[in-house]
């Protein structure tokens, strides 16, 4: 007698399943962020950042259109300072340091969004594009709520100190601040940068 053994049907793959267009997306931009702060955007593929984001890298282009547009969306427009003007002037040099060293921490000192400008800005491509977006979206809206002397000048100056601090701490990795407990660094740091807020005193 022959016995015949009737085994279930596969369950269809992931694939056939239709795709989630705003999940892909965000995925897409979550591993372009991840591959532009660690590499900077000239070493940064395309293909890299499509197969960390489990898509095709004719999808990513498809969302995005370029590598240069998908640069912007996921590293240059993350540099808003509207939300942390949010609060006590008198605090936001603190909350500006407290952002920048507190992104470090949480990213272990590999993904913060400043680090994508520190590492892309010898593109001339990428520069070009960094420079329009700080600024547009953190010199000028910040000079415009400081207000009073040379105010784009102090914004200028805030963003230098930023970027600087992000520069020796987390690309060089200089002992000195590499090591040193965040809230010490914010002592120091804050001071600085609400001297800047302020602006020079003209009584």
């Amino acid at each position: 007698m022959v016995y015949w053994i009737i085994l279930p049907a596969d369950p269809p793959s992931d694939t056939s399943r239709p795709r989630n267009a705003a999940h892909t997306r965000v995925a897409i931009l979550n591993a372009a962020r991840t591959a532009f702060a660690r590499q900077g955007f000239e070493a940064a593929g395309v293909r890299e950042i499509a197969a960390s984001a489990g898509v095709t890298a004719a999808l990513v282009i498809r969302y995005f259109g370029s590598k240069e547009n998908l640069f912007v969306q996921a590293v240059v427009q993350n540099f808003s300072v509207v939300g942390l003007l949010e609060g006590e002037r008198a605090r936001l040099g603190e909350r500006l340091a407290r952002y920048v060293l507190q992104k470090e921490s949480e990213a272990g000192g590999s993904l913060h969004p400043l680090l994508a400008l520190l590492r892309s800005a010898t593109n001339e491509q990428a520069a070009a594009l960094l420079r329009t977006g700080l600024d547009a979206q953190f010199i000028g809206p910040l000079a415009a709520w400081l207000g009073g002397p040379e105010a784009e000048v102090r914004a200028g100056f805030i963003a230098a100190t930023l970027l600087g601090l992000t520069a020796v701490r987390s690309v060089l990795q200089s002992r000195a601040l590499f090591t040193a407990d965040t809230e010490r660094l914010l002592a120091f740091s804050a001071p600085v940068l609400q001297g800047y807020i302020d602006g020079p005193d003209i009584s």
